[in-house]
């Protein structure tokens, strides 16, 4: 077990090495944004701005991408073998997730209590994955997912299949496996996650009209996420 959580922390740790240099970047250019800063250069119209608005937009990629980055990063400390294909295979059933999430809230959001024709951010508990709308569970959707696929491609990837068979073999079979496995998993997250969500919309409410009770509360809740 312990060797197990080290692997895991290992593989979740490679995605936050991208964190440093994407975070300084972001930082130095909301800087040179700044008049306070760098004075007439931040207008907006003119070119300096402009570059680097450029280079701040570059800057975000980790920050706005960090489920499907997470998703992805997973296999290359938990795969067992073939890890490059772990990763297509992560990628490609993560996707087929939020596909399935999509075209399952375009036809019955209502009846999970999400209405899916609003925009995504603020409240509306939505997102886009890789230019998917569907719903914002986060890096734990990430991980959950990831972690699944894994699982299939651990089992599943030596599989021997008959001959006639060979080409369904490997990447193929955990792929059509990790397909199936969404079905369930993309209904199981429509019906729950929304409820997770109106849950944190509560915290999040009773935190900020707590008062001293409220700081309390966030605290100790973060000392208990670190």
């Amino acid at each position: 077990m312990l060797k197990f959580f080290q692997r895991l922390g290992g593989a979740l740790f490679a995605p936050v090495l991208l964190f440093p240099f994407a975070g300084l970047t972001v930082a130095l250019t909301i800087i040179l944004k700044n008049p306070d800063f760098v004075g007439s250069l931040a207008d907006p119209n003119g070119t300096f701005y402009k570059l680097v608005y450029i280079i701040e937009e570059g800057g975000w990629t980790v920050f706005r991408q960090l489920p499907l980055i997470f998703a992805v990063g997973l296999p290359i400390g938990l795969a067992k073998k073939a890890h490059p294909r772990a990763c297509l295979s992560v990628l490609v059933t993560y996707m087929t997730y939020n596909y399935f999430i999509n075209a399952i809230l375009t036809f019955w959001g209502n009846s999970f209590g999400v209405d899916f024709t609003q925009t995504i951010g603020g409240v509306s508990g939505l997102t886009t994955i890789a230019g998917i709308k569907t719903l914002d569970t986060s890096i734990v959707g990430a991980i959950a997912i990831s972690g699944l696929t894994i699982y299939i491609h651990n089992k599943f990837f030596d599989t021997k299949l008959p001959d006639f068979l060979g080409i369904f073999q490997g990447s193929a079979l955990v792929g059509m496996i990790a397909f199936l496995a969404m079905i369930p998993a993309s209904y199981v997250t429509c019906l729950v996650w929304p409820k997770i969500q109106m849950g944190i919309s509560s915290l999040q409410l009773l935190m900020t009209s707590s008062g001293t009770f409220g700081v309390w509360l966030y605290t100790l809740l973060e000392r208990i996420l670190i």
